[in-house]
């Protein structure tokens, strides 16, 4: 299961995170890292982007990032 795949207002724990590059170490930097409960705040107009909560971090990513992030209920 993917962050993409929870509804608004789920939390999960993050498992792994299949980004590269530039990708993978902007999420690190933030938090979202194996292990992190990150929460989905909401959707963008047509679910092209995800709004996310970690700590008290919210980083809104695109839809073929949130495809990468896989969670675990």
């Amino acid at each position: 299961m993917t962050v993409y795949d929870l509804q608004k207002g789920q939390s999960a724990t993050v498992i792994k995170i299949e980004a590269d590059g530039k990708a993978c170490a902007r999420l690190a930097a933030c938090g979202f890292t194996a292990g992190s409960k990150i929460t989905v705040l909401g959707y963008s107009l047509f679910k092209s982007s995800v709004l996310l909560g970690c700590r008290s971090v919210r980083l809104a990513v695109r839809k073929s990032i949130a495809d990468k992030i896989f969670v675990d209920n």
